[in-house]
């Protein structure tokens, strides 16, 4: 059956992995003959959206949108904000909201971030699935005495983007709250194998993310210092910005990185795939990420992908596509460096990408978010809400 689907996001489009999901996810519901409508605060690069898709934008919030972790756009962050300034955003959203169920009609809304959006969504008395994707859950510890979702205020169906924080979130939802882990998709016909570029240029590893404390630069930096002993010649990339940068550049002149390190900053969406390709190896340091996209990408371009032992990135683990490893021990420099020195052959590279997409496919996704709308629409009609 064919849905009118509201996809809402806290953050513009571009800038963060939720908004890569919710772009990969109006994409290919588009394709299969819904109809898809995006509503997110303005900002970022503007793209045309492929065919099937309006997007509206929440003016007020242009700017002085807040988030988890930061944002390119916005500096505003949800972590100091008093409970009157939560409360505001909140009814931001509902004003944003209002005028666009009016005119578009959806029939079923799908809300990123179980959060303060998620509340205003409820208001609307439509079915509603939410997606939580990890960094609102110390929030909701941190109001557990409110719950904010209890029965009769809660979602007719709530996505985990892991098991991890599945398991993190439960405590927070009605016992009865249909609740799914489904993996995050990612757009394989954007990420997708390609051969190398020329030989002969110095081994290449990548740091791709945010750069705010959960997910550990330093620790990436700390892995290059040891690296540059095996392999003097390396050169370290960190892709993103964020508010742990300063000090991020000062540990790598301490730790005498200087000529080996190169801060590269916010790179666009288009760009990422080369990017990518361009690396011999990806390593990723976040001991409590929710899931990881970066990490799939990487590895859906060929390029060979290290992940911390727990969390949602210890989830990905499959080696010899994405082997885990030990956070704060040594052995995963000898591995790196291994890699880096008996580079692998492109047919290697070929049977990464391949995995990637079978195990993390859009369409198959796209089958059960199909599900959830229909039993979300369903749950609402039976007189749950």
């Amino acid at each position: 059956m064919t849905e009118r689907v509201l996809i809402t996001n806290h953050t513009p489009i571009h800038g963060s992995g939720s908004g890569t999901y919710i772009l990969a996810l109006a994409t290919g519901l588009a394709r299969r003959g819904h109809d898809v409508a995006l509503l997110t605060p303005p900002g970022g690069t503007r793209v045309a959206l492929p065919p099937g898709i309006q997007h509206f934008e929440a003016a007020e919030l242009a700017g002085e949108f807040p988030s988890f972790t930061g944002h390119p756009c916005s500096s505003r962050l949800y972590d100091g904000m008093s409970p009157d300034d939560l409360e505001g955003v909140t009814r931001t959203w509902r004003r944003s909201l209002e005028p666009v169920v009016r005119a578009w009609k959806p029939t079923v809304v799908h809300s990123q971030h179980l959060w303060l959006l998620t509340s205003a969504v409820l208001d609307l008395g439509l079915p509603v699935v939410a997606t939580c994707h990890g960094s609102e859950v110390p929030y909701l510890d941190a109001e557990a005495g409110l719950r904010r979702f209890r029965s009769g205020k809660s979602p007719d169906a709530v996505i985990s983007i892991s098991r991890w924080v599945q398991r993190e979130l439960s405590r927070h939802l009605p016992a009865d709250t249909p609740h799914a882990a489904m993996l995050n998709p990612y757009d394989a016909r954007r990420f997708s194998y390609g051969p190398r570029p020329a030989t002969g240029r110095s081994p290449r590893i990548g740091f791709v993310n945010r750069l705010v404390e959960y997910k550990r630069g330093d620790r990436f930096l700390e892995i290059t210092a040891a690296l540059v002993d095996l392999v003097p010649d390396l050169e370290a990339r960190i892709i993103g910005d964020g508010t742990e940068r300063p000090a991020l550049e000062r540990l790598s002149e301490k730790l005498g990185l200087t000529g080996h390190t190169r801060f590269l900053g916010f790179q666009p969406l288009a760009s990422m795939p080369e990017v990518f390709r361009d690396l011999d190896a990806v390593v990723m340091c976040s001991p409590s990420e929710p899931f990881g996209l970066a990490a799939i990408e990487a590895a859906a371009c060929g390029t060979p992908v290290f992940v911390p032992d727990s969390g949602g990135l210890g989830e990905l683990a499959a080696p010899p596509h994405i082997r885990s490893y030990a956070l704060d021990e040594s052995a995963v420099i000898a591995e790196v460096a291994d890699v880096l020195t008996n580079p692998e052959s492109e047919s290697q590279r070929q049977l990464r990408s391949l995995h990637i997409a079978e195990r993390y496919a859009l369409e198959s996704y796209l089958d059960q978010l199909e599900d959830v709308y229909s039993g979300a629409i369903q749950h609402r009609q039976g007189g749950h809400s």
